[in-house]
């Protein structure tokens, strides 16, 4: 039998669990969980609008890209995703959007119906 002893390392944000630091590290700054990555626009904000943009398409695979507008304020702006793929050089942000904020004055939250209307569930 054998036995290791190993330090094994936790999520602040969603207690996921892994051997490697700096596995872990990379984890805890793009987590859904970190407060740093939660934008209020994703709670159902009434005014934030969503279009997908096809890059390209055969069928079952291809390319998209995502879009949100916020309609009060007329902003096209990013989420924490974008930031992830542009540190690692496969994207550049362009400078032309705003990052999504983390509070915003203006949110509105959905009522459910309105919610049921606009991804029919």
């Amino acid at each position: 039998m054998k036995i290791e002893l190993r330090k094994v390392y936790e999520c602040e944000h969603c207690n996921k669990k892994m051997l490697g630091a700096g596995a872990m590290g990379y984890h805890e700054k793009w987590c859904k969980k970190n407060p740093h990555n939660q934008h209020q626009c994703f709670k159902l904000c009434k005014s934030l609008k969503r279009e997908i943009k096809v890059l390209w398409s055969d069928g079952e695979d291809g390319e998209y890209r995502y879009e949100f507008f916020c309609l009060k304020t007329g902003i096209q702006m990013y989420s924490y995703k974008l930031e992830k793929i542009a540190l690692y050089g496969y994207k550049k942000i362009p400078q032309t959007l705003t990052r999504m904020p983390l509070e915003c004055k203006l949110f509105q939250e959905m009522s459910i119906d309105e919610e049921d209307k606009r991804f029919g569930s």
